[in-house]
């Protein structure tokens, strides 16, 4: 690893430790393996057909203030007039061409107070082409390619303009079995995705998470399987994909949480609405309806507000409902 890469390196474990642990490291072992110049150019050869040989072709890029890109972007490089910008992401998130376009202005910010840019000259200043890529191996079912763009954004009360900026950002899925031509053509994603595979299948079998990580681990060293990268952050593979498993499953209860929380406050004002029909509901009935908590009972008492008379009606059928339960 030359000198530049190194610096690089560690100016991203400067970033990296700024950052509150939990979200900023879903996709670290992502982030881990794109530090590293030669799989950078192995993605890039990959998406772009091209044969490029020499690591020190590539310049991993930070942003020295705000958004790092190192960070919250997984993996970010300048390769001849393009700046590359890859994120890799477990979960869709359609909002990805307008984080993409700060991620870029950020760039831009940067490059042009490195490069003592004057903005107010009278020769056309040229800018690197940025490129975006998103990279999913989430588990819910995407296509194998799509493109996002920022228009579809764009507020349509503002109407059609010819002047509008366009921002696309190109979306591989690269889970095991998925795009095989990508697979195929680098060995880091193919690598990756085989690493994600093997874990996921393990815990789904029942084995302990830490334990399907060291096998996941030990199966790619043995099958040369990007061994040099695993061998050399092991520990760090291990605690970041177990970081990332956790935080997934965590994920996934809240958004369960949150929907169900959301049902039961959407019957509770359904039943408010309905009985506002027939006069003010006093605040004593809508403390009872709003300490309800159970779906199944607010169901009833929805479809007796749809069928009560009044709300002395729907108060007597309430308490009928109140012996029976």
């Amino acid at each position: 690893m030359n000198k530049r890469t190194k610096e690089a390196t560690n100016e991203m474990t400067k970033e990296k430790g700024r950052k509150d642990g939990n979200r900023e490291v879903v996709s670290d072992v992502f982030s881990m393996l794109m530090q590293y110049p030669e799989y950078a150019l192995d993605i890039y050869n990959a998406l772009n057909g091209s044969h490029y040989e020499d690591p020190r072709l590539v310049e991993i890029v930070t942003l020295k203030n705000g958004i790092s890109l190192t960070v919250r972007n997984d993996g970010s490089f300048f390769i001849g007039g393009f700046v590359n910008f890859y994120e890799h992401q477990s979960t869709h998130n359609p909002n990805m061409p307008l984080r993409f376009t700060i991620y870029y202005l950020e760039y831009l910010k940067q490059w042009i107070n490195d490069n003592r840019i004057d903005l107010y000259g009278k020769k056309r200043i040229m800018i690197p082409t940025p490129h975006f890529v998103v990279f999913y191996n989430g588990v819910n079912g995407r296509p194998d390619f799509e493109v996002m763009r920022l228009s579809a954004s764009f507020d349509p009360m503002g109407g059609e303009s010819e002047d509008s900026i366009e921002v696309k950002c190109k979306v591989y899925n690269v889970n095991y079995g998925r795009n095989a031509w990508l697979s195929e053509s680098s060995i880091v994603i193919k690598g990756y995705s085989i690493f994600v595979n093997k874990v996921r299948n393990y815990h789904d079998e029942g084995v302990e998470l830490k334990e399907a990580i060291d096998h996941a681990i030990n199966e790619c060293i043995e099958g040369n399987i990007l061994r040099e990268f695993f061998i050399e952050r092991r520990d760090e593979v291990r605690r970041m994909t177990e970081l990332d498993f956790t935080w997934k499953k965590r994920e996934g209860l809240i958004r369960e949480e949150e929907f169900a929380d959301g049902k039961v406050q959407g019957k509770i004002e359904a039943i408010l609405v309905i009985l506002s029909v027939y006069g003010e509901v006093p605040q004593e009935l809508k403390n009872e309806i709003g300490l309800e908590k159970d779906p199944e009972v607010l169901t009833k008492m929805l479809k007796m507000a749809a069928q009560a008379k009044s709300i002395e009606d729907f108060r007597a059928k309430l308490e009928e409902m109140k012996c029976c339960l």
